[in-house]
This record gives structure tokens, C-alpha cells and sequence, in this order.
């Protein structure tokens, strides 16, 4: 791979995709094999951001600066304009250097400036001018000629000083691009306008316009603020936007309030009950929080002490104060990590948003060829006013740019749908080829179990004479500093019981199956069965060691020369791997799980799975592999075998003997484990953000409504603009009636608010299999017997149980949705129309969840 670099610019005058594909195509040719790939986020107002990335020229060495003001050049060169280098979006509202500190006063004449330039006032004085035009003409009769020459020189200048930006731009990309624009049809109509309003001063029978021209930019202006504000409702708002810019810092008198940015590593802060946890860190205190910015579901879950939380996270309204010990600072939390992700992923357009820039590059040219056809038209069999009517009505209701528009909004929606609810997808291409999938194959260990040893059962001998806390205390100090899974996993279950502390002496942990010491001058041993027989130790005549599932192991416990007791080692399932499984195939996807675990063990989790096609024993890749049986067969070998069949395979795993199957399948869906590495999520296209397998149905669901919303809005906007060219090209003419360029640009408007309000109603869809997960959770009264772990006490009757230690319930639900339209305009044209969108959490059902949840802890 060649060494490349990156260079982001701001820039104004972008409108849709079809001016970012002017941009690309020029540097392309200017920058010949230089440019490696070119990205603008037109979603946002202006100025809009901008991603280069170019070799690096290792012969000619240049500073950066150097490098960006070249690309700045030939940007510019095509009639866009720039923001200096040292630009900063997230302060534009500031001054960007010291020379532009300025005065009260003068930030108040900033502020009436900005007013007067702004979209909504000059559309409020096309608008009124225009109708004050129209009426003075209708209402007044006959005017003197001296009257009407003023009424013409004023609306023709107000009309040129409302489209000043529109013809520069027009004119600038025209001669500088060789392109043709929306503002290209806009500039060619009023002028239109114009020039056949002042020919009808000395030409008769063409009809007087002046009032036109002032209610088409009258009506443009408008139109261009409502998308911006509805731009920046949908699509501005960052992850890292969520959290509070001020938190409490921890201090020896209590806490002070200080700024996020200079929180530090090791630093504690203090979150309050009903807020969202600004950094990621460790739990200083037990707290009940709800964790849905990783699984999507606002279920709210018991984190104890040293547990891990992460930025995003809000803390239950009913729960106790938090005190945090950070880990990362505001730049490396989990939320600026969402925030790069999402960037990173934006680059790479969806194969439907390339194939939507093809058809701009011949929208607008035919847009004016059909416009000159229907007034050349009409002109031979009706009045030239009827004609040049028509023609400019043509202009000005196609709507090139919404065209352009709708797969980037619509793709960075289900980006940010996805991001919620703990999926990344790496491209928008990514996004829009998941819903096709048809048939998904699981991993078993770390993918579809924890891929973390658990202890499923411990058994106590009564001729040890000892008690399950002395058992406990001495397994504790053995494998106390152990660094093998089993020895940690067997520590971490010591710790959820009461325990005393030893000393232990002669410690060897050399053997790989295990450890003996000397505690109270006894030694004790922990290991396989291998390891007894090694070191010579007995196990008690009567022992009877219970039927094992497949996949399990025991772990014996001796003392001096006898076991004393024995430990069964299991790989749980996750704790939503059934519930997924079965959305999935709700969905209707085909489930497979391919596995190099032996055939006994795969079909046991198979069957708690409700998994009817197993394939075991495979490995991950064989070159040499020749043989035909189904066994010996390889995972990729599997994958390919689907695809060949015709199906669209995804291929769902942890690590990284996981990743040649992601490569040869259609989609690579990464789980992020214990046992996951960056490989594996470099070769995935999806990852799923560590702790729940639900968001994998999500990916597929999210896939589907992005693609749906864009398929919508696309036939909405290609239907609006044919029927608006047929329309006033000549079918209301055949009826004998036209329809008014006004009425053109107001239908042109009205269709751009019904797309944009679409894409609103999207990001408010609620995800179905996240709703079918709230009936579940809402319907369950209490915990299942399966998430208890248990100690058996060996008894001359058999083996007696205690439950010790209850685990959460595997229950989840939906994040709270609103899928209301009018509501999202209340909160455009007000002050909350730039808040930070938070879910509340003090809904009745919320508490009612929360209480419910609450018992069941209790």
C-alpha cells in the first residue's frame, strides 16, 4: 500500500452530490494518480467537509499547509470556496484568531449582519415584495408609464440582488467546470423572466413578470433555510455531543466543577442519577445503569464495583450517585471512537449514491432541453406568454439537487442508527448490501458462548471436613496471581463469595495443567486429571463423577495425597445468544454453526440454540485439504459451497482463526471478545461492540429500512420530477390552464420537506425484534433456574445444591422511539431544535421496567 495522507477542507457551495462529483472529477484529472480517494459530506449546511487523500511523494518532500493549499487551488478553481487552513467547525461561531476578537458592539453588528444575509429574511423580502408587486399591478388597473418603469427597475434590481449568489455561481461553475447546476436552471429562468418582462414594455403581447422573478428567489430562499434547519436536526449531531461539556472532578473537599477536555487518566469524577456517563472508566460504587448505546436496548443492568463502563452510558434515574475512575480521556472515549468510525466509514460511497451522480450529470441538461422543447412547443399553437410560462415553470420545479441528496442522508441516518445500537459498519456499501443476506454462519466459542471459562459446578467431598468457604478460600490463594483462563475463572468465582485470606508458600504453577502450594502446612492442588495421576494423588473409592455435557471439563481440587473435590468448567452461551438465534430466523435467515469443536460438543449447543445445520470439526483454512467428507471440510470451504448455491452467506466470529471465512463470505460480521484481535475486525465489513450478540439482527434490520428510505425517497423524487415536467411542460396547457412559476418553486419545496421528513421518520423507526424483546421482558415474572450457578455438597444421599449466585436475566427491550412527524418541526423552528437529542428516562413504562428490574435484584 502506498503511503497517503489526508487533507480536510470546508467548503461552501455544495448543494447535492452532482457538485461533489464536479469537485472529485477535476482533482482527478489534476492531480492524475495522485489522489487516491475524495469524500464530502453533503448532508450538513454549509460549509461542508471535505476529505482528500493523496500519495505522499517521497521525492519531493512538502509541509502539509503546502500540500492543502495546492488541492484548495483546484477546488476553488471550480467555483467553490474554501475555509482558510486553520478553520475549526466545532468553533465557528468564535473568533478563529486573535486579530478577530471583537467588542460587544461589534459582535452585535456581526450578528445584525448575519440577520440581514440570512436565508429566511431575504425569502421573507422576495416573498413580500413580490405579492406587493402583483397586487399593485392587479388591484390599481391602468398604471402610468412613468409608475411601471419604476415598478420595473426596482424589481429587477431586487430581483438581481436576491439571485446574486445563484448567478455568480451558475455563471462561475458554467465557465470554470463546464457544468450545469441547480442554480444554473434557477439563473436561466429569472433571467428569462427578466428580460421578457422588459420586452413587454415595448412589445405588447408578451406578458409582464416582474413579480415572478422576486417570488421564485423569494420562495428559493425559504426553501434553502428549511432544509438547513432540517439538515442540522438530522444530520450534525456527534456521539461526543451527548455527554456534558462540565463534570465533577473528584477533590479532597468533595468535587469541583471543571471543563471534560482537561480530565485526565486516573482522575475520578462524580455522575449524578439520570445523566450519561461522559468518559469511559471503572465503577468506583455498584450502580444500576443503562447501557443501550451498546446494545440498542434500554434494559437497565447492575454494574458492581471495578466494573467497566464506557462514555454513552447514563446512569438510572433512580440510582445512587457514580464515582468513576477514568480510564480514557475525552478524545480516546468510546463516544469520539463512534464519532471517527462512523467518519472513516463515510467515505466510501454506497454504490446507489454513485449510480444517483450519474443521473445528475444528465438531469439538468435535460431539464433545460425539455424546458426550451415544451415553449417552442406551445409557442406554435398558443400565446408566446403561455409558452415562455410553461418553460420557465419546467426550470423551476425540477429538483436536481434532493435527487442528490437522498442516499447520503439516508445512509448517515442508518449510520448513526446502527452506531446507537451497537453496530459499526465500515462503508456504506457495507450498509447496503447486509440486507441482502440470506444466510448466517455462527462461530462457537468466543462468537456464540463468552469465550470465557465459567464454573458451572463445585463439588465438596465430605470426608475433607471442610466447609464450601474453606474449600473456596484455599482455591482463592492458589490461583490468585494465575495467569491460565481456567485458574482466573476459578479466582473470579472465589470472589463473588465470602473468603479468608492465606498465605501460600512453595507456589508452582510451572505445569500447564494446573498449581499446588502449601497453605497451613498442608499442600493442596488444582488441575486435570492428568496432572493427579502425575503427582500420584488418589480419589476417594465412592466418588461418582456426574454426567458431563459435551464441551465441559473438571478441574479436581486435592489435598496432600486425595481429592477432596472437583469443579466443572463450562463456555456459557451468551446471555442473548438464544434470543438472537431466534430473531434471526424470525427474520427469515438460514442459521448455521460452523465450528472446529467436535461433533458431541457443536450439536449440544446446536440443540440449546435451536440450530438445525452443524458443521464441526472445520478448520478455519486448508489449501492441502483434498478430502470430500462433510467432517474434514474447512470453514471457508463452507462459505464457498453457499455462495456457489447462490446464497448471500455472512460469516459471524471473534478471532482471528475466524477471519478467512469473513474474507470469502458476502459479509464479515466481527464480535468483539476476550479473544478478538484488530485483524479480525479489519476484516470484517460489521462489528459488534463487546457484550451483546442482539445487535447482529440490528445490522440486518438497519441494512433494510436504509435501503427502504432510499428506495422510497428516490421513486418520490423521480415521480415529483417527471410529473412536474409533464405537468407544466403542457398537460395543464391542453386542459387550458398553466401553471405559475410560483406555484412551481412551492411544489419544488413542498417535495424536499416530504423527502426530508422521510428520512426524519427513519431515524425515529423503531427496530421491530427490539420491540418483540420489550412484550418478552415486560411478560417475565422471574429469573430462569439455568442462571443460577450451584455448589454441591457430597452427602452419603447424594449430591445436595445451594444457589449462591444470581446472574441478570438475559432480558432486553427496545430504545424508546418517536415516530410523530409533527413534533420534529416544533422542535426545528425553536431553541430545542439545536439541543442534543437524550432518550428520557422518567416515561411510566421506563419506571415501571426499572422498578420491575429492581425487584427482581432485590
Amino acid at each position: 500500500m502506498p503511503k497517503s495522507r489526508s487533507y480536510i477542507f470546508y467548503v461552501d457551495g455544495m448543494t447535492c452530490a452532482h457538485c461533489s462529483g464536479t469537485i472529485r472529477s477535476y482533482l482527478q484529472g489534476q492531480l492524475s494518480n495522485r489522489m487516491i480517494h475524495f469524500h464530502a459530506d453533503i448532508t450538513t449546511p454549509d460549509p461542508k467537509k471535505v476529505t482528500v487523500i493523496v500519495k505522499e511523494d517521497d521525492e519531493e518532500k512538502r509541509v502539509d499547509q503546502e500540500i492543502w493549499l495546492e488541492l484548495k487551488n483546484h477546488i476553488e478553481e471550480v467555483g467553490f470556496t474554501c475555509r482558510r487552513y486553520e478553520y475549526q467547525p466545532d468553533k465557528k461561531d468564535a473568533p478563529q484568531t486573535p486579530a478577530e476578537q471583537l467588542t460587544p458592539f461589534k459582535q452585535t453588528i456581526n450578528k445584525i449582519k448575519k440577520f440581514f444575509n440570512s436565508h429566511w429574511f431575504l425569502g421573507a423580502v422576495g416573498c413580500v415584495s413580490g405579492v406587493a408587486v402583483l397586487i399593485l399591478c392587479l388591484a390599481t388597473g391602468g398604471l402610468s408609464l412613468p409608475v411601471i418603469a419604476s415598478l420595473a427597475v426596482f424589481s429587477t434590481l431586487l430581483t438581481l440582488l436576491l439571485g446574486y449568489n445563484s448567478y455568480y455561481d451558475a455563471w462561475i461553475k458554467l465557465t470554470k467546470s463546464k457544468k450545469l447546476t441547480m442554480d444554473s436552471l434557477f439563473a436561466l429562468s429569472t433571467a428569462s423572466i427578466i428580460v421578457c418582462s422588459i420586452a413587454s414594455l415595448f412589445v405588447p403581447w408578451l406578458p409582464m413578470m416582474f413579480e415572478a422573478g422576486l417570488l421564485i428567489y423569494g420562495f428559493r430562499h425559504i426553501g434553502i433555510a428549511i432544509e438547513d434547519t432540517i439538515k442540522e436536526k438530522i444530520g450534525t449531531t456527534k456521539f461526543q455531543d451527548r455527554v456534558p461539556s462540565v463534570v465533577r472532578k473528584k477533590s479532597t473537599d468533595g468535587f469541583d466543577e471543571i471543563s471534560l477536555e482537561l480530565i485526565n487518566k486516573d482522575d475520578v469524577i462524580i455522575v449524578h442519577p439520570g445523566e450519561v456517563i461522559p468518559l469511559d472508566g471503572t465503577c468506583e460504587n455498584e450502580s444500576i445503569i443503562y447501557n443501550t448505546i451498546i446494545t440498542g436496548a434500554t434494559l437497565p443492568h447492575y454494574f458492581p464495583p471495578q466494573a467497566k463502563v464506557v462514555a454513552g452510558m447514563r446512569l438510572a434515574s433512580h440510582a445512587n450517585p457514580l464515582a468513576i475512575r477514568v480510564t480514557k480521556n475525552h478524545k480516546e472515549s468510546y463516544l469520539a471512537r463512534l464519532d471517527k468510525a462512523i467518519e472513516a466509514s463515510a467515505l466510501e460511497a454506497a454504490p446507489i449514491e454513485l449510480k444517483t451522480e450519474q443521473l445528475l450529470t444528465y438531469f439538468i441538461p435535460t431539464v433545460i432541453a425539455l424546458a426550451v422543447a415544451s415553449g417552442v412547443l406551445i409557442g406554435l399553437f398558443y400565446p408566446a406568454a403561455i409558452a415562455i410560462q410553461c418553460a420557465v415553470s419546467v426550470l423551476v420545479s425540477a429538483c436536481p439537487c434532493t435527487l442528490g441528496l437522498i442516499t447520503p442522508f439516508a445512509v448517515k441516518t442508518g449510520m448513526h442508527k446502527a452506531a446507537e445500537n451497537g453496530v459499526s459498519f465500515n462503508s456504506a456499501k457495507t450498509l447496503q448490501h447486509a440486507e441482502q443476506i440470506d444466510t448466517v454462519i455462527f462461530d462457537l466459542n468466543g462468537t456464540l458462548t463468552t469465550g470465557v471459562p465459567n464454573i458451572k459446578e463445585l463439588y465438596l467431598f465430605d470426608e475433607s471436613g471442610l466447609t464450601e468457604s474453606e474449600l473456596l478460600s484455599y482455591c482463592s490463594a492458589l490461583e490468585k496471581k494465575s495467569t491460565h483462563s481456567i485458574g482466573q475463572a476459578i479466582y473470579s468465582f472465589t470472589k463473588q463469595h465470602e473468603v479468608s485470606h492465606y498465605e501460600v508458600t512453595d507456589l508452582d504453577d510451572s505445569h500447564h495443567s494446573g498449581v499446588s502450594g502449601v497453605i497451613r502446612n498442608k499442600k493442596y492442588t488444582i488441575g486435570s486429571m492428568t496432572l493427579m495421576k502425575e503427582k500420584n494423588i488418589s480419589i476417594p473409592a465412592k466418588f461418582k463423577q456426574p454426567k458431563l455435557e459435551a464441551g465441559d471439563q473438571v478441574v479436581y481440587v486435592a489435598r496432600q495425597n486425595s481429592v477432596i473435590g472437583f469443579m466443572v468448567i463450562t463456555d456459557p452461551l451468551r446471555e442473548d445468544a438464544y434470543c438472537t438465534i431466534r430473531t434471526l430466523k424470525a427474520m427469515g435467515k438460514e442459521i448455521c454453526l460452523c465450528t472446529g469443536a467436535d461433533e458431541e460438543t457443536a450439536i449440544r449447543y446446536a440443540r440449546a440454540l435451536g440450530i438445525e445445520n452443524v458443521y464441526a470439526g472445520c478448520k478455519p483454512t486448508s489449501l492441502e485439504d483434498n478430502d470430500q467428507h462433510e467432517n474434514a471440510l474447512s470453514k471457508t470451504s463452507r462459505i464457498l459451497a453457499l455462495r456457489k448455491k447462490g446464497h448471500k452467506v455472512a460469516m459471524v466470529g471473534d478471532a482471528g482463526n475466524d477471519t478467512p471465512g469473513m474474507k470469502v463470505s458476502d459479509l464479515g460480521i466481527a464480535v468483539i471478545s476476550d479473544s478478538s484481535d484488530v485483524l479480525t475486525q479489519e476484516a470484517a465489513g460489521v462489528v459488534i461492540h463487546k457484550g451483546m450478540l442482539l445487535p447482529i439482527a440490528s445490522v440486518f434490520a438497519i441494512s433494510k429500512q436504509t435501503v427502504s428510505n432510499i428506495h422510497q425517497n428516490l421513486a418520490m423524487s423521480l415521480a415529483y420530477n417527471l410529473g412536474s415536467i409533464l405537468v407544466s411542460g403542457g398537460l395543464l396547457v391542453a386542459v387550458g390552464l398553466t401553471l405559475n412559476p410560483v406555484v412551481g418553486v412551492t411544489l419544488m419545496i413542498l417535495q424536499a420537506c416530504m423527502i426530508f421528513m422521510n428520512v426524519y421518520r427513519f431515524k425515529e423507526q423503531p427496530l421491530e425484534h427490539l420491540q418483540e424483546e420489550a412484550k418478552r421482558y415486560q411478560e417475565a415474572s422471574s429469573p430462569t433456574e439455568s442462571s443460577h450457578a450451584k455448589i454441591h455438597k457430597h452427602t452419603p444421599t447424594g449430591y445436595q445444591s445451594e444457589l449462591v449466585c444470581d446472574q441478570e436475566p438475559p432480558y432486553t427491550r427496545p430504545k424508546k422511539q418517536q415516530s410523530t412527524t409533527f413534533p420534529f418541526w416544533g422542535s426545528c423552528f425553536n431553541n430545542g431544535g439545536n439541543d442534543v437529542e437524550c432518550p428520557s428516562f422518567e416515561t411510566e413504562l421506563e419506571n415501571q421496567l426499572e422498578m420491575a428490574y429492581n425487584k427482581k435484584m432485590h
